[in-house]
């Protein structure tokens, strides 16, 4: 059976998000099926994977889209050796560059002020959008799709239940990344700018919209407000993601627990905010060492305790603690 066939198979099986499948897709028909389409599964060999990683390397495609790709289709083959039609999966021991992440950055306080400003300047409310994901930690989707009756002004809370992502031209709106919803909490500053804002509009629909109505669009926001605010400001390559990672140090700087980052970002597992951001915790070992030090400091001095040698045995015997000089 050739690949092209026995992936539609495969892709029939899997239970995904809209933006997922249409990654799959995206990676079968641009990578994976030009190369593999015609090729019978049992005749794709680790030698033509690993020729065909090469090539991948060769065009210039980044690490990580060099892993999707050879992990979709090890996924697909997977399936084959499950269901008894090969072996062994060809695709296993066929290595892939290393993805090395980008490093994260932090703005502090001052910095998102100004950028905010500068965002406002281009376009109302832009200040509002990037002081919501700086302080908030929404992601951007999440952002986008977030409805006016899921803010609670009076608690100082968001019911994050639903995103939006583009698809192309369209949004796919859907759950959140991990499709659990979660409930937030902002601080007084933005409470007071939202409920300026939301007294400004209808009581439903989008918190944020587009000038001319209709939904925020990622490459059109980036493109309008967000590289001319950064620009203004000197904060180059700076991604809108960016203000995600804010938003975490600026909580754990504050004193936040890893648990609470956990649940304002909206992360699977403690382990993965751990993973993002435990090297922002390392001043708490400084604080930790320095409460020891008082609390050692407080406690008054242990009273002298005899000391005591043995006698016989199983005997003990009290040793004066001052002993008289010896005269001999």
């Amino acid at each position: 059976m050739p690949l092209s066939e026995w992936s539609d198979k495969w892709l029939a099986t899997l239970s995904l998000k809209e933006t997922t499948r249409a990654e799959y897709e995206s990676l079968l028909r641009s990578r994976i099926l030009p190369v593999f389409g015609a090729t019978s599964i049992n005749r794709i060999t680790p030698a033509a994977i690993r020729e065909w990683t090469a090539s991948m390397i060769d065009d210039g495609l980044s690490p990580s889209r060099i892993r999707a790709a050879k992990g979709r289709l090890s996924q697909c083959l997977q399936m084959a050796v499950v269901d008894g039609l090969l072996l062994r999966n060809p695709a296993d021991g066929v290595g892939t560059p290393p993805v090395r992440g980008r490093p994260q950055r932090f703005l502090d306080v001052d910095d998102v002020a100004v950028l905010a400003a500068a965002a406002e300047a281009r376009q109302h409310p832009g200040g509002l959008v990037v002081e919501i994901l700086a302080y908030v930690g929404l992601r951007w989707g999440e952002l986008v799709a977030l409805r006016r009756s899921r803010v609670d002004l009076l608690r100082r809370r968001i019911e994050v239940a639903e995103s939006a992502t583009e698809i192309g031209a369209t949004l796919s709106w859907g759950t959140p990344k991990n499709h659990q919803p979660r409930t937030v909490t902002m601080p007084s500053t933005v409470v007071d700018k939202l409920a300026i804002h939301l007294g400004t509009g209808p009581s439903e629909g989008l918190v944020f919209t587009a000038p001319r109505g209709g939904p925020l669009r990622s490459s059109t926001w980036r493109r309008n407000v967000w590289l001319p605010a950064t620009n203004k400001v000197g904060i180059d390559s700076l991604r809108v993601h960016d203000l995600r990672h804010t938003a975490a140090s600026l909580m754990i700087s504050s004193g936040a627990s890893i648990k609470a980052v956990q649940r304002q970002l909206g992360h699977a597992t403690a382990t993965m905010t751990l993973d993002l951001y435990g090297h922002l915790y390392d001043d708490d070992l400084d604080a930790l060492a320095d409460a020891l030090d008082r609390r050692i400091a407080d406690s008054p001095a242990p009273p002298a305790r005899p000391q005591r040698a043995p006698r016989g045995r199983g005997e003990v015997v009290d040793l004066p603690t001052d002993r008289p000089e010896s005269h001999t």
